[in-house]
Protein backbone atom coordinates (compact mmCIF):
# COMPACT_ATOMS: atom_id res chain seq x y z
CA UNK A 1 0.00 0.00 0.00
CA UNK A 2 1.30 3.51 -0.78
CA UNK A 3 2.08 5.42 2.35
CA UNK A 4 0.56 9.07 3.81
CA UNK A 5 1.21 11.40 1.53
CA UNK A 6 3.04 9.26 -1.57
CA UNK A 7 1.83 8.65 -4.71
CA UNK A 8 2.05 5.53 -5.87
CA UNK A 9 3.77 5.52 -9.82
CA UNK A 10 3.53 2.47 -12.33
CA UNK A 11 6.40 0.86 -10.91
CA UNK A 12 6.03 0.97 -7.51
CA UNK A 13 6.33 -2.76 -6.23
CA UNK A 14 3.42 -4.27 -5.10
CA UNK A 15 2.58 -7.36 -3.53
CA UNK A 16 1.03 -10.22 -5.02
CA UNK A 17 -2.70 -9.78 -5.56
CA UNK A 18 -3.55 -13.00 -4.09
CA UNK A 19 -1.74 -12.29 -0.77
CA UNK A 20 -4.29 -8.84 -0.57
CA UNK A 21 -4.48 -8.10 3.17
CA UNK A 22 -7.69 -9.64 5.20
CA UNK A 23 -9.57 -6.40 5.26
CA UNK A 24 -9.43 -5.29 1.59
CA UNK A 25 -10.87 -8.40 1.03
CA UNK A 26 -13.63 -7.42 3.56
CA UNK A 27 -13.97 -4.33 1.53
CA UNK A 28 -15.04 -6.41 -0.99
CA UNK A 29 -16.99 -8.97 0.38
CA UNK A 30 -18.92 -6.26 1.95
CA UNK A 31 -19.52 -5.03 -1.50
CA UNK A 32 -21.58 -7.81 -2.61
CA UNK A 33 -25.16 -7.50 -3.05
CA UNK A 34 -27.03 -8.12 0.28
CA UNK A 35 -23.74 -6.73 2.25
CA UNK A 36 -24.28 -3.39 4.22
CA UNK A 37 -21.59 -2.15 2.23
CA UNK A 38 -23.25 -0.09 -0.46
CA UNK A 39 -23.45 2.92 1.65
CA UNK A 40 -20.76 5.49 3.73
CA UNK A 41 -17.64 4.04 4.08
CA UNK A 42 -17.93 1.39 3.10
CA UNK A 43 -19.00 2.37 -0.71
CA UNK A 44 -16.95 5.09 -0.90
CA UNK A 45 -13.56 2.80 0.15
CA UNK A 46 -14.94 0.12 -2.64
CA UNK A 47 -14.83 2.78 -5.44
CA UNK A 48 -10.79 3.36 -4.35
CA UNK A 49 -9.90 0.22 -3.16
CA UNK A 50 -11.67 -1.29 -6.61
CA UNK A 51 -9.39 1.48 -8.67
CA UNK A 52 -6.29 0.28 -7.14
CA UNK A 53 -6.47 -3.58 -7.16
CA UNK A 54 -7.64 -3.18 -10.61
CA UNK A 55 -4.63 -0.94 -11.60
CA UNK A 56 -2.98 -3.96 -9.92
CA UNK A 57 -4.14 -7.07 -11.29
CA UNK A 58 -5.46 -5.09 -15.03
CA UNK A 59 -4.92 -8.35 -17.01
CA UNK A 60 -5.81 -10.67 -14.66
CA UNK A 61 -9.46 -11.81 -15.77
CA UNK A 62 -10.57 -13.86 -12.90
CA UNK A 63 -10.16 -10.85 -10.94
CA UNK A 64 -11.93 -8.54 -13.44
CA UNK A 65 -14.76 -11.13 -13.59
CA UNK A 66 -14.96 -11.55 -9.62
CA UNK A 67 -14.84 -7.38 -9.26
CA UNK A 68 -17.57 -6.78 -12.06
CA UNK A 69 -21.12 -5.82 -11.02
CA UNK A 70 -23.50 -8.11 -11.75
CA UNK A 71 -27.21 -9.33 -11.79
CA UNK A 72 -26.93 -12.74 -10.50
CA UNK A 73 -27.88 -13.38 -6.88
CA UNK A 74 -25.34 -13.21 -3.91
CA UNK A 75 -24.44 -16.84 -3.89
CA UNK A 76 -22.86 -16.47 -7.24
CA UNK A 77 -21.07 -13.48 -6.89
CA UNK A 78 -19.94 -14.99 -3.79
CA UNK A 79 -18.97 -18.54 -5.96
CA UNK A 80 -17.17 -16.13 -8.37
CA UNK A 81 -15.27 -14.42 -5.72
CA UNK A 82 -14.55 -17.95 -4.37
CA UNK A 83 -13.49 -19.19 -7.36
CA UNK A 84 -10.58 -16.12 -7.82
CA UNK A 85 -7.73 -18.15 -5.61
CA UNK A 86 -7.22 -19.79 -2.48
CA UNK A 87 -6.72 -17.27 -0.48
CA UNK A 88 -9.64 -15.05 -1.77
CA UNK A 89 -11.53 -18.43 -0.76
CA UNK A 90 -10.32 -18.75 2.97
CA UNK A 91 -10.87 -15.11 3.28
CA UNK A 92 -14.76 -15.47 2.29
CA UNK A 93 -15.14 -18.07 4.73
CA UNK A 94 -13.69 -16.68 7.33
CA UNK A 95 -15.49 -13.31 7.10
CA UNK A 96 -18.55 -15.55 6.45
CA UNK A 97 -18.08 -17.39 9.68
CA UNK A 98 -18.33 -14.29 11.50
CA UNK A 99 -21.00 -12.23 10.04
CA UNK A 100 -21.38 -9.54 12.54
CA UNK A 101 -19.20 -6.04 11.86
CA UNK A 102 -16.08 -5.69 13.10
CA UNK A 103 -15.85 -5.18 16.56
CA UNK A 104 -13.13 -3.10 17.60
CA UNK A 105 -13.06 0.15 16.98
CA UNK A 106 -10.39 1.68 13.93
CA UNK A 107 -8.21 4.18 14.19
CA UNK A 108 -8.14 7.10 12.15
CA UNK A 109 -4.78 9.68 11.93
CA UNK A 110 -4.73 13.37 11.61
CA UNK A 111 -3.95 13.52 8.39
CA UNK A 112 -7.20 11.30 7.96
CA UNK A 113 -5.45 7.87 7.18
CA UNK A 114 -7.13 5.20 8.80
CA UNK A 115 -4.84 2.29 10.24
CA UNK A 116 -6.10 -1.35 9.94
CA UNK A 117 -7.39 -2.80 13.21
CA UNK A 118 -3.55 -3.93 14.48
CA UNK A 119 -2.78 -0.10 14.11
CA UNK A 120 0.52 -1.09 12.25
CA UNK A 121 -0.25 0.16 8.43
CA UNK A 122 -1.89 3.06 6.87
CA UNK A 123 -4.89 1.64 5.17
CA UNK A 124 -5.89 4.16 2.87
CA UNK A 125 -7.37 7.61 3.65
CA UNK A 126 -10.62 8.27 4.04
CA UNK A 127 -12.07 9.00 0.64
CA UNK A 128 -14.45 11.35 1.70
CA UNK A 129 -12.76 13.79 3.49
CA UNK A 130 -10.83 16.72 1.02
CA UNK A 131 -7.24 16.91 0.89
CA UNK A 132 -6.98 20.02 2.58
CA UNK A 133 -8.94 18.26 5.94
CA UNK A 134 -7.01 17.47 8.91
CA UNK A 135 -8.99 15.18 11.76
CA UNK A 136 -9.20 17.02 15.38
CA UNK A 137 -11.20 14.65 17.13
CA UNK A 138 -14.38 12.38 17.13
CA UNK A 139 -17.10 10.96 19.02
CA UNK A 140 -18.32 7.53 18.13
CA UNK A 141 -18.92 7.52 15.14
CA UNK A 142 -18.13 10.86 14.01
CA UNK A 143 -15.51 12.83 13.29
CA UNK A 144 -14.06 16.54 14.07
CA UNK A 145 -12.54 18.29 11.08
CA UNK A 146 -10.34 21.06 10.70
CA UNK A 147 -10.02 22.52 6.68
CA UNK A 148 -7.70 24.92 5.99
CA UNK A 149 -8.81 27.06 2.96
CA UNK A 150 -7.74 29.84 0.79
CA UNK A 151 -5.64 32.70 3.23
CA UNK A 152 -5.23 30.49 5.90
CA UNK A 153 -8.60 30.67 6.75
CA UNK A 154 -9.95 27.47 8.89
CA UNK A 155 -13.36 25.87 8.69
CA UNK A 156 -14.63 23.48 10.79
CA UNK A 157 -17.01 20.47 10.77
CA UNK A 158 -18.48 17.23 12.46
CA UNK A 159 -17.89 14.36 9.86
CA UNK A 160 -19.79 10.90 9.75
CA UNK A 161 -17.78 8.34 6.99
CA UNK A 162 -20.15 5.70 7.16
CA UNK A 163 -23.06 7.60 6.56
CA UNK A 164 -21.37 10.41 4.82
CA UNK A 165 -23.28 13.04 6.51
CA UNK A 166 -21.99 16.45 7.17
CA UNK A 167 -22.16 19.03 9.49
CA UNK A 168 -20.65 21.95 9.33
CA UNK A 169 -19.83 24.14 12.59
CA UNK A 170 -19.95 27.77 11.70
CA UNK A 171 -20.46 28.63 14.67
CA UNK A 172 -16.88 27.39 15.65
CA UNK A 173 -15.28 29.15 13.04
CA UNK A 174 -16.67 32.88 13.58
CA UNK A 175 -15.29 32.28 17.62
CA UNK A 176 -11.99 31.57 16.23
CA UNK A 177 -11.40 34.12 14.00
CA UNK A 178 -7.60 34.63 14.87
CA UNK A 179 -5.00 31.70 15.70
CA UNK A 180 -1.35 31.25 16.12
CA UNK A 181 0.90 27.95 16.16
CA UNK A 182 0.29 27.52 19.39
CA UNK A 183 -3.51 27.30 19.31
CA UNK A 184 -5.01 23.87 19.81
CA UNK A 185 -8.22 21.90 19.89
CA UNK A 186 -7.66 19.89 22.87
CA UNK A 187 -11.39 17.85 22.61
CA UNK A 188 -14.44 18.12 20.53
CA UNK A 189 -17.02 16.15 22.06
CA UNK A 190 -20.76 15.72 20.93
CA UNK A 191 -23.82 14.97 23.87
CA UNK A 192 -25.87 12.65 21.34
CA UNK A 193 -26.04 13.73 18.09
CA UNK A 194 -24.52 16.95 15.77
CA UNK A 195 -28.12 18.58 16.36
CA UNK A 196 -27.26 18.77 20.11
CA UNK A 197 -24.57 20.26 22.05
CA UNK A 198 -20.96 20.21 21.13
CA UNK A 199 -18.61 20.81 23.71
CA UNK A 200 -15.10 22.09 22.20
CA UNK A 201 -12.05 22.18 24.73
CA UNK A 202 -9.28 24.34 23.83
CA UNK A 203 -5.68 26.09 25.17
CA UNK A 204 -6.71 29.02 24.67
CA UNK A 205 -7.72 31.13 27.95
CA UNK A 206 -10.11 33.83 25.98
CA UNK A 207 -12.48 30.40 24.62
CA UNK A 208 -11.39 27.71 27.01
CA UNK A 209 -15.11 26.12 26.39
CA UNK A 210 -17.41 26.58 24.14
CA UNK A 211 -20.45 24.70 23.55
CA UNK A 212 -22.12 24.52 20.50
CA UNK A 213 -25.48 23.62 18.74
CA UNK A 214 -25.33 23.63 14.88
CA UNK A 215 -27.71 26.56 13.25
CA UNK A 216 -28.43 27.80 16.32
CA UNK A 217 -25.36 29.60 17.82
CA UNK A 218 -22.37 29.03 20.89
CA UNK A 219 -21.49 30.32 23.82
CA UNK A 220 -17.86 30.63 25.27
CA UNK A 221 -17.33 32.13 28.89
CA UNK A 222 -16.09 35.26 29.96
CA UNK A 223 -12.36 35.12 29.36
CA UNK A 224 -10.08 33.94 31.64
CA UNK A 225 -12.79 32.68 33.99
CA UNK A 226 -11.95 30.76 36.44
CA UNK A 227 -12.61 27.60 36.53
CA UNK A 228 -12.89 27.30 33.29
CA UNK A 229 -8.70 27.89 32.40
CA UNK A 230 -7.92 25.54 34.41
CA UNK A 231 -10.11 22.66 33.02
CA UNK A 232 -7.72 20.29 30.93
CA UNK A 233 -10.17 17.42 30.01
CA UNK A 234 -13.95 17.14 29.85
CA UNK A 235 -16.76 14.37 29.50
CA UNK A 236 -20.60 14.29 29.16
CA UNK A 237 -22.86 12.00 31.78
CA UNK A 238 -26.25 12.09 30.57
CA UNK A 239 -27.26 15.04 29.94
CA UNK A 240 -24.44 17.09 32.45
CA UNK A 241 -21.26 18.26 31.23
CA UNK A 242 -18.40 17.20 33.95
CA UNK A 243 -14.73 18.93 33.91
CA UNK A 244 -11.25 17.90 35.69
CA UNK A 245 -8.43 20.46 36.51
CA UNK A 246 -4.94 19.21 37.06
CA UNK A 247 -5.26 19.86 40.76
CA UNK A 248 -8.10 16.75 40.83
CA UNK A 249 -11.17 18.81 40.98
CA UNK A 250 -14.30 18.12 39.29
CA UNK A 251 -16.97 20.26 38.66
CA UNK A 252 -19.76 19.56 36.75
CA UNK A 253 -21.75 21.99 34.12
CA UNK A 254 -25.24 22.82 33.93
CA UNK A 255 -26.08 23.21 30.25
CA UNK A 256 -29.67 25.34 29.90
CA UNK A 257 -31.00 26.80 26.46
CA UNK A 258 -32.08 30.17 25.66
CA UNK A 259 -35.33 31.16 23.75
CA UNK A 260 -33.69 30.71 20.49
CA UNK A 261 -31.88 26.95 21.31
CA UNK A 262 -28.31 28.45 22.05
CA UNK A 263 -26.67 26.29 24.76
CA UNK A 264 -24.87 27.72 27.83
CA UNK A 265 -23.34 26.93 31.26
CA UNK A 266 -26.64 27.85 33.93
CA UNK A 267 -24.33 27.12 36.81
CA UNK A 268 -21.19 25.22 38.28
CA UNK A 269 -21.10 23.01 40.97
CA UNK A 270 -17.57 21.84 42.64
CA UNK A 271 -18.15 18.18 43.21
CA UNK A 272 -14.60 17.36 44.39
CA UNK A 273 -11.43 19.84 45.32
CA UNK A 274 -8.23 19.40 46.31
CA UNK A 275 -5.53 21.62 47.63
CA UNK A 276 -3.33 22.90 44.42
CA UNK A 277 -0.57 21.16 45.88
CA UNK A 278 2.48 21.96 43.79
CA UNK A 279 0.72 24.33 41.19
CA UNK A 280 1.03 28.26 41.12
CA UNK A 281 -2.61 28.68 40.84
CA UNK A 282 -5.72 28.80 43.15
CA UNK A 283 -8.59 27.57 40.92
CA UNK A 284 -11.63 29.47 42.17
CA UNK A 285 -9.56 32.75 42.86
CA UNK A 286 -11.17 35.27 40.36
CA UNK A 287 -8.78 38.05 40.68
CA UNK A 288 -5.71 35.43 40.99
CA UNK A 289 -2.66 36.61 38.99
CA UNK A 290 0.54 34.48 39.35
CA UNK A 291 2.74 36.99 37.75
CA UNK A 292 5.96 34.87 37.98
CA UNK A 293 7.30 34.79 34.57
CA UNK A 294 6.90 38.74 34.17
CA UNK A 295 8.61 39.22 37.46
CA UNK A 296 11.95 37.03 36.86
CA UNK A 297 12.16 38.45 32.91
CA UNK A 298 11.47 42.15 34.73
CA UNK A 299 14.31 41.42 37.40
CA UNK A 300 17.02 39.74 35.14
CA UNK A 301 19.10 42.19 33.63
CA UNK A 302 21.59 39.54 32.36
CA UNK A 303 18.68 38.13 30.16
CA UNK A 304 20.63 35.33 27.52
CA UNK A 305 19.47 35.60 23.91
CA UNK A 306 17.27 32.27 24.53
CA UNK A 307 15.72 34.13 27.20
CA UNK A 308 14.77 36.68 24.59
CA UNK A 309 13.37 34.01 22.36
CA UNK A 310 11.60 32.89 25.22
CA UNK A 311 9.72 36.50 26.21
CA UNK A 312 8.95 36.68 22.58
CA UNK A 313 7.10 33.61 22.66
CA UNK A 314 5.50 34.13 25.50
CA UNK A 315 4.28 37.17 24.71
CA UNK A 316 2.40 35.78 21.52
CA UNK A 317 1.21 33.51 23.36
CA UNK A 318 -0.01 35.47 26.17
CA UNK A 319 -1.39 37.90 23.35
CA UNK A 320 -3.50 35.51 21.44
CA UNK A 321 -4.14 33.77 24.63
CA UNK A 322 -3.38 30.28 22.92
CA UNK A 323 -1.28 27.80 24.73
CA UNK A 324 -1.93 29.61 27.88
CA UNK A 325 -3.94 26.70 29.48
CA UNK A 326 -2.09 23.31 30.77
CA UNK A 327 -2.16 20.32 28.71
CA UNK A 328 -3.47 17.26 30.68
CA UNK A 329 0.03 15.94 30.65
CA UNK A 330 3.15 16.16 32.41
CA UNK A 331 6.78 15.26 30.92
CA UNK A 332 10.15 14.96 32.80
CA UNK A 333 13.30 12.99 32.49
CA UNK A 334 13.48 9.75 33.90
CA UNK A 335 16.96 9.48 35.95
CA UNK A 336 16.47 5.95 37.55
CA UNK A 337 19.40 4.62 35.94
CA UNK A 338 23.11 6.36 36.80
CA UNK A 339 25.06 6.86 33.87
CA UNK A 340 22.09 6.45 31.47
CA UNK A 341 21.01 7.89 28.01
CA UNK A 342 17.47 9.52 30.11
CA UNK A 343 14.54 8.99 28.63
CA UNK A 344 11.66 11.04 28.37
CA UNK A 345 8.53 10.20 30.53
CA UNK A 346 4.88 11.80 30.69
CA UNK A 347 1.90 11.42 32.86
CA UNK A 348 -1.49 11.66 30.68
CA UNK A 349 -4.94 11.87 32.18
CA UNK A 350 -7.97 11.00 30.56
CA UNK A 351 -11.54 11.53 31.90
CA UNK A 352 -14.42 8.94 30.93
CA UNK A 353 -17.61 7.55 31.34
CA UNK A 354 -18.11 4.56 31.96
CA UNK A 355 -21.68 2.56 33.42
CA UNK A 356 -22.50 5.77 34.81
CA UNK A 357 -19.46 6.39 36.41
CA UNK A 358 -16.77 9.19 35.59
CA UNK A 359 -13.30 7.12 35.78
CA UNK A 360 -9.63 9.23 35.77
CA UNK A 361 -7.47 7.11 33.76
CA UNK A 362 -3.65 8.32 34.65
CA UNK A 363 -1.08 7.00 32.42
CA UNK A 364 2.99 6.76 32.81
CA UNK A 365 4.45 6.61 29.18
CA UNK A 366 8.08 5.90 28.72
CA UNK A 367 9.64 7.10 25.51
CA UNK A 368 13.00 5.84 24.79
CA UNK A 369 15.83 7.46 22.85
CA UNK A 370 16.25 4.72 20.53
CA UNK A 371 13.03 1.94 21.36
CA UNK A 372 9.51 1.89 20.91
CA UNK A 373 7.84 3.70 23.66
CA UNK A 374 5.86 2.07 25.83
CA UNK A 375 3.16 2.29 29.02
CA UNK A 376 5.29 1.24 32.02
CA UNK A 377 2.34 2.56 34.67
CA UNK A 378 -1.46 2.83 34.55
CA UNK A 379 -4.06 4.02 37.56
CA UNK A 380 -7.33 4.06 37.47
CA UNK A 381 -9.62 6.27 40.19
CA UNK A 382 -13.77 6.53 39.94
CA UNK A 383 -14.74 10.08 41.37
CA UNK A 384 -16.93 9.42 44.58
CA UNK A 385 -18.52 12.71 45.63
CA UNK A 386 -19.69 11.29 48.83
CA UNK A 387 -16.37 10.26 49.70
CA UNK A 388 -14.91 13.75 48.59
CA UNK A 389 -12.12 12.66 46.12
CA UNK A 390 -10.91 10.00 43.68
CA UNK A 391 -10.86 6.08 45.14
CA UNK A 392 -8.64 3.85 43.37
CA UNK A 393 -10.32 1.25 40.77
CA UNK A 394 -8.07 -1.96 41.05
CA UNK A 395 -10.65 -4.93 40.82
CA UNK A 396 -12.05 -4.41 36.85
CA UNK A 397 -14.26 -2.43 34.81
CA UNK A 398 -17.72 -4.09 35.18
CA UNK A 399 -16.90 -6.02 32.19
CA UNK A 400 -16.29 -3.10 30.12
CA UNK A 401 -13.74 -2.33 28.06
CA UNK A 402 -11.97 1.19 27.82
CA UNK A 403 -10.07 2.84 24.59
CA UNK A 404 -8.04 5.95 25.11
CA UNK A 405 -6.56 8.74 22.96
CA UNK A 406 -5.95 12.26 23.98
CA UNK A 407 -9.41 13.66 21.86
CA UNK A 408 -11.95 10.97 22.62
CA UNK A 409 -12.14 8.37 25.22
CA UNK A 410 -14.77 5.05 25.55
CA UNK A 411 -16.08 2.19 27.09
CA UNK A 412 -17.83 0.06 26.14
CA UNK A 413 -19.10 -3.70 27.34
CA UNK A 414 -17.19 -6.45 26.33
CA UNK A 415 -18.22 -8.97 23.63
CA UNK A 416 -16.62 -10.95 20.76
CA UNK A 417 -12.51 -10.09 20.57
CA UNK A 418 -13.48 -7.21 22.41
CA UNK A 419 -12.06 -8.39 26.44
CA UNK A 420 -13.41 -7.17 29.71
CA UNK A 421 -11.55 -5.29 32.12
CA UNK A 422 -8.96 -4.25 29.63
CA UNK A 423 -7.72 -0.36 28.57
CA UNK A 424 -5.99 -0.04 25.05
CA UNK A 425 -4.00 2.94 23.89
CA UNK A 426 -4.52 4.16 20.53
CA UNK A 427 -0.68 5.00 20.30
CA UNK A 428 1.11 2.32 21.30
CA UNK A 429 -1.11 -0.72 20.91
CA UNK A 430 -0.26 -1.99 24.15
CA UNK A 431 -2.95 -3.37 26.88
CA UNK A 432 -3.54 -2.91 30.68
CA UNK A 433 -5.57 -5.60 32.03
CA UNK A 434 -7.13 -4.11 35.33
CA UNK A 435 -7.87 -8.03 36.99
CA UNK A 436 -4.47 -9.05 36.78
CA UNK A 437 -2.60 -5.32 36.80
CA UNK A 438 -0.90 -6.61 34.07
CA UNK A 439 0.44 -4.70 30.63
CA UNK A 440 0.94 -6.14 27.50
CA UNK A 441 3.67 -4.96 24.83
CA UNK A 442 3.59 -2.21 22.77
CA UNK A 443 2.55 -2.71 19.09
CA UNK A 444 2.73 0.08 17.02
CA UNK A 445 4.45 3.52 17.72
CA UNK A 446 1.98 6.71 16.01
CA UNK A 447 1.91 10.06 17.64
CA UNK A 448 -1.00 10.21 19.53
CA UNK A 449 -2.20 13.89 19.78
CA UNK A 450 -4.71 14.09 17.28
CA UNK A 451 -4.85 10.56 16.66
CA UNK A 452 -8.18 8.91 17.55
CA UNK A 453 -10.49 6.16 17.72
CA UNK A 454 -13.81 5.67 15.14
CA UNK A 455 -16.54 3.49 16.72
CA UNK A 456 -18.53 1.64 14.25
CA UNK A 457 -22.54 2.51 15.13
CA UNK A 458 -22.94 -1.24 16.07
CA UNK A 459 -20.63 -0.52 18.96
CA UNK A 460 -22.03 2.83 19.90
CA UNK A 461 -23.89 2.00 23.12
Amino acid sequence: MNQPGKSMSPTTSIPPWSELPQELLGLIIDRLPGSSGDRGLLSAAWSKVRRFLLSMASTRAQFREACRPSRHSASADCARFRAVCRSWKTALREHMRVPAPRQVPWIVLSDGYLLTPDGTDPLYRLPSLPEDATCIGSTDEWLAIDRIGPGNQHSYFMHNPFSGTTVPLHELRNIIRERSKFFKIHKVLMRSTPDDVIAVLTNNWNYPLILIRPGKGAWTPKPRTPPYVYIIDIAFLGDELYGITQAYDLVSLAIAFDSNGIPSVAGIDRLIWHTPMDYHFHVWDDDEEDGEYERKMATNPEASEDDDDKRAVYELMKSTGDSMIMDAVHWWDDEEVPHEPKDLVTVSWHFVESRGKLLLVMRQLQIPEYTMKFTRKVQVFEAKVNAGGWVPVTSGLDGQALFISRPFCKSIPAHGEIEADVIHFVDTGDMFNMRSQTMGPPTRGIYDRSSTWIFFSELVV
